[in-house]
């Protein structure tokens, strides 16, 4: 059963937070660089995916076409500490520039193609990130780890990194999405079976209650003609999927069991399945999203609590990221460890999408987690 109610949302100015700070100097290039390699270097097209490695404050820059690890960031190096937490990524569809969020050091960063860091916002256990780079805003959720965070979203403007937090009444709001029109956000409670929508014009508020048991929202995936909006569950282990007819309020159209510990769920390519890590299970399950059913599950020895997914910008491989860790967003009994008081590291698995096979695994570091890269696919 789902219910609605609306609200006029307030905002909330924030200041923008500049530290100084050194800034990297090295861009990925096309040719292969040893981790923390620094230097100017020739940029390339190919494209990069940008990986957070949470427990080691690090984040990963992987070569999508040659698989193979261009570039460690270390973030402690920059000035930051060992436990900044990066979460999350979002890349500009020219690649020109980039944002993670931090979650020990309450704020998002962004850094230009060449590493430099060029602002930064501050922001209590920011989350999720959802980037509209053609109308200039970024949404910004709030932590998984945050027990009590405000009710509010971020709204930066990218280029300056200043901005404001929109209320969005319901508590720890943490998946995050843009409509395709950049009209509407979404957001949802991992707290209570609540969904917001948000009209970005005026910040009115339309809640949608959710029936059912605890659900805890974890994040959601808009299909590419823009009609769906998905959300996957980690108490309830499901998939949801809503109807965007009216953007103001989702219809629930179905649900999907696909195991406890569901994350961050991504539409293929062409729309037609939805891939779902399913940490509970180690496996990705793949929804068919014309019959919402799961059509298969994909196994394989190095998927130990999967993450997120990205696909390459052709469609041909998927990037697996996998904690192999165990923290609070995953059932320690699920995660392998290389000795009693050293965890294994998490890593990414790269999956051929039609052969659903392993193509290859890079182990990381301590807590894989988010994900970015250009959607336009340099």
């Amino acid at each position: 059963m789902i219910g609605t109610r609306s609200a006029r949302g307030g905002s909330l100015a924030v200041m923008l937070f500049a530290a100084a700070l050194p800034a990297a100097h090295a861009a990925p290039s096309g040719r292969s660089m040893a981790p923390n390699e620094m230097g100017s270097v020739t940029r390339s097209v190919e494209p990069f995916l940008y990986v957070c490695v949470q427990d080691e404050a690090k984040i990963a820059v992987i070569n999508m076409e040659s698989f193979a690890v261009e570039r460690v960031i270390d973030l402690t190096s920059l000035g930051f500490s060992a436990t900044a937490k990066p979460h999350h990524i979002a890349v500009e569809p020219d690649g020109e520039h980039w944002y993670v969020s931090l979650i020990g050091e309450n704020r998002v960063v962004r850094f230009d193609a060449g590493g430099e860091i060029v602002g930064q916002f501050s922001m209590e256990t920011p989350g999720m990130l959802a980037l509209d780079a053609e109308r200039d805003v970024l949404l910004v959720s709030r932590s998984m780890s945050a027990v009590n965070p405000p009710t509010r979203l971020g709204r930066l403007v990218p280029e300056a990194m200043e901005g404001e937090e929109i209320e969005v009444i319901m508590p720890r709001p943490h998946p995050i999405a843009l409509s395709t029109d950049g009209r509407w956000a979404y957001t949802a409670s991992l707290g209570t079976n609540q969904l917001a929508a948000v009209d970005l014009a005026s910040d009115e508020v339309v809640i949608t209650e959710v029936g059912g048991p605890a659900h805890a929202f974890v994040q959601f995936a808009i299909s590419p003609d823009g009609g769906r909006l998905v959300v996957s569950t980690e108490l309830s282990g499901k998939l949801m999927a809503f109807e965007l007819g009216d953007p103001a309020h989702p219809a629930l159209i179905a649900e999907v069991d696909v195991g406890r510990q569901a994350f961050d769920p991504v539409f293929s390519p062409d729309g037609r399945s939805v891939w779902v890590p399913v940490k509970g299970a180690n496996q990705i399950a793949i929804v068919d999203s014309r019959t919402w059913s799961v059509s298969a599950r994909l196994e394989a020895p190095s998927l130990l609590q999967p993450h997120a997914i990205v696909f390459s910008p052709d469609g041909r491989y998927a990037f697996v990221s996998n904690n192999n860790a165990a923290d609070h967003m995953a059932d320690p009994t699920a995660a392998s460890h290389a000795g009693e008081h050293e965890p294994a590291p998490g890593n990414v698995t790269v999956f051929d999408v039609g052969l659903r096979e392993v193509i290859t695994s890079l182990d990381l570091g301590r807590n894989v987690t988010g994900m970015g890269r250009a959607p336009t696919g340099r």
